[in-house]
């Protein structure tokens, strides 16, 4: 099974999300959501397939030692299209978010783990996932729906997790401390 790590937001910066996702899943009864995975909504910063998770923890103690919260603007919304769409809400790219993401994976490089092309620098596309699994009349739908609920939301992320999924299961975690 997988494992991802990622940071989540702050309660407040959840609950803002809480009305498309339920929404969302009006919508799409099969579309996977962070509620439905028991997940708070999150940014992950990198997905590992077939690493032992030891490895991992180290490398994100050392990481996540000193690190504080860090204040992100959800400005918008996006869609990764396909048969199986991802609606998301995107964080302002900030040189603080870029240099999160590059200090992370500078450190789990060290430790020799390969990650998802998808989430190493310069490919990384930071999004907090709102429903994946979407078809694509699902898709224009909760995007339609989401539009009329969307406002721009300043969130912190708060906490880092590594998770093996799915189902989800929790590792290790490390709230950030103000």
């Amino acid at each position: 099974m997988p494992l991802a790590v990622y940071m989540e937001l702050d309660p407040p910066g959840a609950a803002g999300l809480e009305p498309i996702i339920a929404e969302i899943e009006r919508i799409a009864p099969d579309a996977a959501t962070p509620r439905r995975h028991k997940v708070e909504p999150h940014i992950t910063l990198g997905v590992y397939d077939g690493v032992d998770g030891e490895p991992l923890v180290e490398a994100l103690e050392r990481f996540s030692d000193g690190l504080k919260p860090l204040a992100v603007t959800l400005s918008s919304l996006g869609l990764f299209p396909g048969p199986a769409s991802v609606l998301f809400a995107a964080p302002v790219v900030s040189a603080e978010l870029l240099a999160l993401h590059r200090d992370f994976h500078a450190i789990t490089a060290s430790a020799r783990l390969a990650c998802s092309p998808y989430y190493l620098p310069g490919n990384w596309v930071p999004h907090v996932t709102l429903g994946e699994r979407l078809r694509p009349d699902e898709a224009g739908a909760a995007t339609t729906e989401a539009m009329g609920l969307w406002r721009p939301l300043t969130v912190e992320l708060h906490r880092i997790c590594l998770v093996r999924f799915h189902p989800v299961e929790t590792l290790w975690h490390r709230p950030l401390p103000a």
